[in-house]
């Protein structure tokens, strides 16, 4: 990809990024939990409060309330198959997915065991989509995180 996308300017990858954001695609069913209620509530836990005691953030505070993301730079959580949220979040525990310094979802990865990365897939996967990126957050990011645009967002809060 990047062979590909190293020749096009700015402008041309923004205006490439506005017309995807702009599709206004079906979302997918969500996927039926096969896993234990105690293991659904696992990670409904994770996502929605975190785990103060071990320095997990809440989901809900950097992906928003809806889980639906915050424009520009933080993506959605639901509407994504199990499989690719465990690759994802066992790539950056794993150190094989990287992001901007500081890399706040490296740090948070890091801190999940796989029971917790395996719950927390199963929760959000079977959860329905709903609605768009919202635009601001309500309250600064837990942590602080090199891939959010400066500005975009209230800044992350003192440790």
């Amino acid at each position: 990809m990047t062979g590909l996308l190293t020749p096009l300017s700015d402008a041309y990858l923004r205006e490439i990024a506005g017309y995807f954001a702009g599709l206004d695609l079906p979302d997918l069913p969500p996927q039926p939990a096969g896993e234990s209620a105690a293991v659904i509530e696992q990670g409904r836990r994770l996502v929605m409060q975190g785990d103060a005691a071990r320095r997990i953030p809440a989901c809900v505070q950097c992906h928003g309330k809806a889980m639906s993301g915050v424009d520009p730079s933080i993506p959605g959580l639901l509407d994504l198959p199990r499989d690719y949220l465990i690759a994802q979040l066992g790539a950056w525990r794993g150190g094989h997915r990287r992001a901007q310094a500081p890399d706040c979802m490296a740090q948070i990865a890091k801190a999940l065991t796989s029971q917790d990365i395996g719950a927390l897939s199963a929760w959000l996967a079977a959860q329905p989509a709903h609605g768009k990126p919202a635009a601001t957050l309500p309250a600064p990011l837990p942590l602080e995180c090199g891939g959010v645009v400066i500005g975009m967002y209230p800044p992350a809060a003192p440790r």
